[in-house]
């Protein structure tokens, strides 16, 4: 009687691991592109009345990897690079394989100038035709689909 009394708790202290182990049916797991987004701090920033969620590079580490070997970036969203100073910009698109759009912004929030950037494409740099505080970049055709231009204002 004891080994059988032994036996169905062991059995009962293993089938009850088990249940703590099954995930539910109805929970959903999370794909590695959506942790890494959700581990990314987000700011929400708007132009002309259109919401962007973007990412800030504000330090030389950031900036210089920008969006490097990113194979993807949802429709909305974008990095913002920050600088200490107002000056003539440049970037390039080293190991960037998303195809970009880059607005360069003034210290009034002014958009000055926008620009096209062809992934892995190294022998271009793409230089801000005025001097701006902060670069915004996007996904390719996201400035045009909705009508943002220069001169448009951004809200940080």
């Amino acid at each position: 009687m004891k080994y059988v009394i032994l036996i169905l708790s062991f059995i009962f202290i293993l089938s009850g691991c088990e249940r703590n182990n099954q995930q539910p049916q109805n929970q959903t797991h999370q794909t590695e592109s959506e942790e890494e987004s959700d581990n990314r701090n987000l700011h929400t920033i708007t132009i002309d009345g259109v919401p962007l969620k973007v990412e800030i590079a504000q330090d030389a580490e950031t900036r210089t990897h920008g969006l490097m070997y990113r194979e993807d970036m949802a429709r909305d969203e974008g990095m913002l690079f920050v600088f200490s100073e107002q000056r003539i910009l440049s970037f390039w698109m080293r190991n960037t394989f998303i195809p970009l759009d880059i607005a360069f912004i003034n210290n009034k929030g002014i958009i000055v100038d926008i620009q096209r950037m062809e992934p892995l494409d190294e022998s271009k740099q793409y230089i801000s035709t005025a001097p701006a505080l902060y670069a915004l970049e996007v996904n390719a055709g996201w400035f045009e689909d909705y009508g943002i231009q220069v001169g448009d204002v951004v809200a940080f």
